[in-house]
């Protein structure tokens, strides 16, 4: 059967790097939406808690229950307002002046303030009636954070952002302290904008998804680092033939034999979150082999007959051969795979 292994000391080793950067273990929150971006969300969540770090993000209420017992809280960063109730640690992210309208008095939140990337948040000109609704409906404000649109580029918008994010602190601070609402915590860094960063500055933690999990996509010019990738796939053997001189195999007859092979089907396509390949172009495995032919949905032809092999351990090889990024290599493959530490 197909399965997923998860390298504890690699995720041990990438969190060694971010806390060394950030200041320490409480200076980081771990990002895991979307199942863990596809490492599965619970053993992650499991092995983060093993590590120290007392904040998690997930993307929405169902994920965060699902984790609510292992952090000092859960931030919601994709969902939208609720009455129903939740956990104490779990925390919703309120991404607009509307969303502050819709929430139940006394919910907890974080308040996203938009400092130019313009998809979430309140800008400038609505911090004083946020913040008046917020004391208005008592809500309990944990937290306040943006998000930088081009951290991991060659340019400088990821200090423009911060200096915006950084002009509205200083009135939110002001505010705060106005309406005597507690101490508020402020975050705005992603992975990237962390490595590349000297210092959090007075940020209180910064949020760090991808690069946990052994990624980045920060231009190197700008800084590099030595992450290590956590996730590799596995498939298992269904069966093995002799494929003769010119026969083809699979869909399309796409591969043809030019003398006579060894072959063998295994166990994932593209049902399991594998992107589709249409065999004229081979994908390579972890151990340089190459695939033959065209994925199935739930299955793929290699030379030879070994019982198992690794699709890949780094996701930036596949990534590049499909025009895309290693957040989707990983965060397709689907929940059902089996997941094992070793």
């Amino acid at each position: 059967m197909a399965f997923i292994t998860i390298n504890k000391a690699h995720f041990f080793h990438n969190l060694d790097v971010l806390c060394a950067k950030a200041g320490g273990k409480t200076k980081l929150m771990a990002v895991l939406k979307d199942n863990a971006y596809g490492h599965d969300l619970r053993l992650m969540a499991e092995l983060a808690s093993e590590y120290g770090l007392k904040k998690a993000a997930v993307k929405n209420i169902e994920e965060a229950e699902m984790i609510a017992d292992l952090f000092e809280e859960v931030l919601v960063l994709v969902d939208h307002p609720t009455s129903q109730a939740l956990s104490a640690s779990i925390s919703l992210a309120a991404h607009s002046y509307e969303a502050l309208q819709a929430l139940p008095e006394g919910t907890s939140i974080h308040l996203s303030f938009d400092s130019g990337m313009h998809r979430n948040g309140i800008n400038e000109g609505q911090i004083e009636e946020a913040m008046a609704l917020i004391h208005a409906k008592k809500l309990c404000l944990r937290g306040v954070f943006t998000h930088f649109r081009s951290s991991d580029e060659l340019n400088s918008e990821f200090f423009w952002q911060r200096a915006n994010f950084e002009r509205a602190k200083k009135r939110i601070k002001a505010l705060i302290e106005h309406y005597g609402l507690p101490k508020t915590s402020f975050h705005s860094c992603n992975s990237a904008g962390l490595l590349r960063t000297r210092s959090l500055g007075d940020d209180d933690y910064a949020r760090t998804g991808i690069a946990m999990y052994g990624y980045t996509t920060l231009d190197p010019l700008i800084a590099t680092f030595d992450l290590k990738p956590v996730l590799a796939l596995w498939a298992e053997r269904l069966s093995t033939r002799v494929l003769k001189k010119g026969e083809r195999v699979g869909y399309g007859s796409v591969y043809e034999a030019i003398q006579d092979e060894l072959i063998s089907t295994y166990d994932i396509g593209y049902g399991d979150g594998f992107f589709r390949f249409d065999g004229y172009l081979p994908v390579v495995m972890a151990d340089g082999s190459l695939s033959k032919g065209r994925m199935s949905m739930d299955s793929f032809c290699l030379g030879g007959d070994a019982p198992n092999v690794c699709m890949f351990d780094d996701a930036n090889p596949l990534a590049k051969q499909f025009h895309t990024i290693s957040y989707e290599i990983v965060t397709k493959l689907a929940p059902m795979l089996k997941r094992k530490i070793i």
